[in-house]
């Protein structure tokens, strides 16, 4: 039987120094082992105390919000640089299909390419948006965005109709 099922209560000094060690950016477990209290009772401290968490980014990081905020604000500019890496390379596959499509002779072919640069571009819209929404100032991304999209709809267009036979979307 556990001490809250027993209807023990933790010390306030006990639930104190709790706070006081998450706040100073101390795990779970290095609180509890400190403190001589049950892993799930520091859990349960750091639950019941409003604005306190665990912190997530190392040692010296607080569980106060601001910290908190600035760790979710690494891990945001943390995955917007992934994002425009991947973007880069989407981009940079887009450029090899267009040239790919520009030498391309034979029709089956024509339309893979056709239906890659599609996908280039969808994956792309997909990648982009969430950082669109979030940043306004991406809106040279996004009209860049749309400028491709306009020269490959076009080029896909001037390769005229697939012929009879060929893979249909």
């Amino acid at each position: 039987m556990t001490a809250r099922q027993s209807g023990v209560r933790t010390s306030p000094e006990v639930e104190a120094e709790v706070v006081r060690l998450v706040r100073e950016g101390q795990t779970r477990g290095q609180v509890a082992k400190t403190v001589g209290v049950h892993p799930q009772t520091v859990s349960r401290i750091v639950r019941d105390t409003e604005g306190l968490e665990f912190a997530r980014t190392g040692s010296s990081s607080s569980g106060t919000p601001e910290a908190m905020a600035k760790a979710r604000g690494v891990r945001s500019e943390y995955a917007r640089n992934r994002r425009a890496v991947l973007s880069d390379r989407i981009l940079d596959a887009t450029e090899k299909t267009l040239d790919l499509l520009d030498t391309c002779t034979d029709p089956r072919n024509r339309q893979f390419l056709s239906q890659s640069l599609r996908n280039h571009t969808t994956a792309y819209a997909d990648l982009t948006a969430q950082d669109a929404k979030a940043a306004p100032d991406l809106t040279v991304v996004v009209s860049m965005f749309d400028r491709l999209t306009a020269g490959v709809e076009a080029y896909v267009a001037a390769a005229g109709p697939a012929r009879p036979g060929l893979i249909q979307d």
